[in-house]
């Protein structure tokens, strides 16, 4: 049977196979299920999976064959690559006038029958074949001949399959590499840049501590302008950090989480004096497994952010842990500024502020909440906001059980 394969081009045939990096790889039990299942639906006792290189045939599976790989120019499968077919069925090879010819047909074992199908990838190139034989002449029903096409084409899905995933660890390989140099990075900016802003705004307190009364108030006004600046470049560098170390978390490592435990963590570093009305209500909570480091960020920049974008005099946050069918809902509330509606998306994006400074007087960096959603979207979950201006927000977490 004819087909359209290129066999012209060797060199980009050769390119095709390398780039499945087949060639002498270990077994694989997927692809000796198939040999033996040819063997089987055909009823004889040699088959294999043969990948054709420059020089020779390789099996990547064989049933009853002791060699490994065999010159080329003495391949069944070589003959159907230079006779433009994509299958035969030769039912006595000895009668054959290309087969009778054959060292492992005329010679020891003799081998009488043979029937193959290409390996035939998407793109038009022959990768080798899924051959059956016997020693004793032979026919295929249609039935097994078809069943033969059908497996060969499963072997073809396999080795896409097996490409994807190399493809899928180099890729892996290189984010992991990446990764690495992101926490050199990480630590080259915490200690070069970091420690700079740290001693600029130290020194511009001691200066106004030990000078301010000498110079006059503009002389003041621009030191409070330089301390204020390191220390909003110093918070910015910060989120930074925090946003790309985030990247790193494995959160496929999981644990089981204790939620008081958790909460009041993350309430006691963010109000330390104990400044504001911060509650948690945790509703018939079953056991909960996801990543601890992942959710502590998560918690964290949503409760600094109800404290620091609120403008009453007595802050309120009310954070609710409840057990829904299928998911964990983390709720948290405030009563601070809001949010218009038509900035419900923008808030994500990482850079993006609306412009408006905190109850401390700073401007933010635009890189908390892209931050929550990220690591949100990495543990699977969604994110929802609740808001009215005036009145406060309550952002919704959803984590799949």
């Amino acid at each position: 049977m004819p087909h359209n394969v290129n066999t012209t081009d060797e060199e980009q045939r050769l390119n095709a196979l390398n780039s499945y990096a087949v060639l002498d790889t270990k077994p694989e039990k997927d692809f000796d299920d198939i040999a033996e299942l040819a063997s089987q639906i055909c009823e004889v006792p040699i088959s294999s999976i043969a990948i054709m290189d420059k020089d020779r045939q390789w099996f990547k599976s064989r049933i009853g064959i002791d060699k490994s790989e065999i010159p080329r120019e003495e391949s069944f499968c070589n003959f159907l690559m230079n006779e433009n077919l994509d299958s035969i069925h030769v039912e006595n090879m000895i009668e054959h006038p290309y087969f009778s010819k054959n060292p492992y047909v005329s010679g020891d074992p003799k081998l009488a029958f043979y029937a193959g199908v290409l390996l035939i990838d998407p793109d038009g190139y022959t990768l080798g074949s899924l051959c059956v034989y016997d020693l004793q002449p032979k026919k295929l029903s249609d039935f097994q001949f078809n069943a033969l096409k059908k497996l060969a084409n499963q072997v073809i899905q396999l080795l896409k399959l097996r490409k994807k995933n190399s493809q899928l660890e180099e890729n892996n390989t290189n984010l992991l590499a990446k990764y690495n140099e992101l926490e050199q990075f990480a630590q080259v900016v915490s200690h070069d840049i970091k420690s700079p802003l740290n001693n600029i705004i130290s020194l511009t307190h001691l200066f106004q501590q030990e000078y301010g009364k000498v110079i006059d108030s503009e002389g003041n006004e621009y030191l409070d302008y330089i301390s204020k600046s390191s220390l909003e470049l110093k918070n910015f560098v910060d989120a930074i950090l925090i946003y790309y170390k985030s990247d790193t978390i494995n959160t496929q490592e999981k644990q089981e989480i204790n939620w008081e435990e958790l909460l009041k963590k993350s309430i006691a570093l963010l109000d330390s004096k104990d400044e504001y009305d911060i509650k948690f209500n945790i509703k018939s909570i079953e056991p909960f497994y996801s990543n601890k480091m992942a959710l502590e960020q998560i918690v964290s920049n949503l409760i600094s952010n109800s404290i620091k974008y609120n403008d009453k005099k007595n802050i309120e946050v009310l954070i609710e842990i409840q057990n829904l069918t299928s998911e964990i809902e983390l709720s948290i509330k405030d009563n601070g500024m809001g949010i218009a509606k038509a900035d419900f998306e923008k808030i994500f994006s990482f850079f993006t502020t609306l412009g408006k400074k905190d109850r401390f007087d700073n401007l933010g960096t635009g890189i908390g909440l892209s931050t929550v959603q990220k690591l949100v979207t990495k543990l699977n979950g969604r994110i929802e906001l609740e808001s009215e201006m005036g009145y406060g927000s309550t952002f919704k977490i959803f984590l799949k059980k």
